[in-house]
C-alpha cells in the first residue's frame, strides 16, 4: 500500500489524496495506456476499502449520488471523452432542449432550420404549418434541404416569410455575423421570433470552423444592432461545475437534476436568446 503511486502516480500529502488513489486502483483499475495496471492481488486487497470511500464520498453530494466518473474527472490531463454522445447527452444539448421547450409557443407558422429539421417539428408540432430547411449550397449529403443561400450575401429568398427562425449552433461559425444577423431580420414576418443558440464555455473543434463564443452581453449586442435592444431577451444556462464537467467529459447523467438546473450567468455553458421583429405582434 506504501507504493500506492506506482506507474506514475507521484505521491502526495494528506488522508484525502490517499483515499482518492484507492478509488483510482480499485474501480478505475488504474490501467496506464500501454496496458499496464495494478496487480490483481493488489486491487483485490484495496477494493473494499475504496468501495467506502466511495459510499462516504456519495453522502457529500447533495440530491444523489455522483457517477464513477464524477470521482475521478479532477485527474489527468485528458477528458473522459472527446466526442459529444460518447457518454450520454451533453450537457449543453440538455440545456438548448430545456430552452427551445420553454419557448416552444414561438415555433408556429412557417418556420426555418439550418441543415436538418431538428427541433421546429419536434418542439412546435401542430403550430407548425412548413419547414424550410437551409443550406448555403447543394450537398448530396443533405437531400432534405428546401433552400440554397449564402445569408451574407445577396439571395432570392423573399423578406417576411418566416414566422419563426431557428437558428442553433450556427452564428460561431459565421464570419460577418451583423450582415448574417440583418439577413435573419429581414426573412421575419412583423412579429416573427428568432431562437438562438450560441456555445458560451465549451470545446473548440478545428475541423468545424468555429469562430467565436459568447457571453449573454456580447449576443445581446450582436441582436440588437438588427432587432433592437427592447426585443432580445438573453439567457444563460450553465454553472462552474457542469462547465467544466463538459469540458471533462462528463454527461447529463453524471450530475444531479439540481447540479443541471442552477443556472450562473458568470459560468454559461450555453446562451440562448430570443429576437423579436417588431411589428403587430411584438414581445410576448
Amino acid at each position: 500500500m506504501r507504493h500506492y503511486w506506482s506507474h506514475g502516480e507521484k505521491p502526495r500529502r494528506g488522508a484525502h489524496d490517499f483515499l482518492w488513489a484507492l478509488w483510482r486502483w480499485s474501480a478505475l483499475g488504474f490501467v496506464q495506456p500501454d496496458g499496464r495496471g495494478a496487480p490483481r492481488d493488489a486491487l483485490a486487497a484495496i477494493r473494499p476499502a475504496a468501495k467506502r470511500v466511495i459510499r462516504g464520498c456519495r453522502r457529500l453530494v447533495p440530491g444523489g449520488r455522483p457517477s464513477a466518473a464524477r470521482l475521478g474527472f479532477g485527474y489527468g490531463t485528458a477528458p473522459l471523452a472527446n466526442a459529444w454522445f460518447e457518454r450520454g447527452m451533453p450537457v449543453h444539448r440538455h440545456y438548448l432542449e430545456q430552452f427551445l421547450a420553454s419557448s416552444a409557443a414561438d415555433i408556429r407558422g412557417r418556420c426555418l432550420e439550418f441543415q436538418e429539421d431538428s427541433y421546429s417539428t419536434r418542439f412546435g408540432g401542430s403550430r407548425v404549418s412548413r419547414v424550410d430547411i437551409l443550406h448555403k449550397e447543394p450537398d448530396p449529403r443533405y437531400p432534405q434541404a428546401t433552400l440554397h443561400a449564402d445569408l451574407t450575401a445577396a439571395n432570392d429568398i423573399p423578406g417576411g416569410a418566416f414566422d419563426c427562425i431557428v437558428c442553433t449552433y450556427v452564428l460561431h461559425v459565421i464570419p460577418d455575423l451583423d450582415r448574417f444577423v440583418a439577413e435573419l431580420h429581414r426573412l421575419l414576418a412583423d412579429g416573427g421570433v428568432l431562437l438562438v443558440a450560441v456555445p458560451g464555455i465549451t470545446i473548440t473543434y478545428p475541423q468545424y470552423g468555429e469562430l467565436w463564443r459568447f457571453t449573454c452581453e456580447g449576443l445581446h449586442r450582436v441582436l440588437a444592432r438588427s432587432f433592437g435592444a427592447a426585443h432580445v431577451e438573453t439567457r444563460p444556462y450553465g454553472n462552474s461545475l457542469t462547465a467544466a464537467g463538459e469540458l471533462r467529459g462528463l454527461a447529463v447523467d453524471d450530475f444531479t437534476r439540481g447540479e443541471i438546473d442552477e443556472h450562473d450567468a458568470r459560468y454559461p455553458l450555453l446562451v440562448c436568446a430570443r429576437a423579436v421583429k417588431a411589428g403587430r405582434e411584438g414581445a410576448r
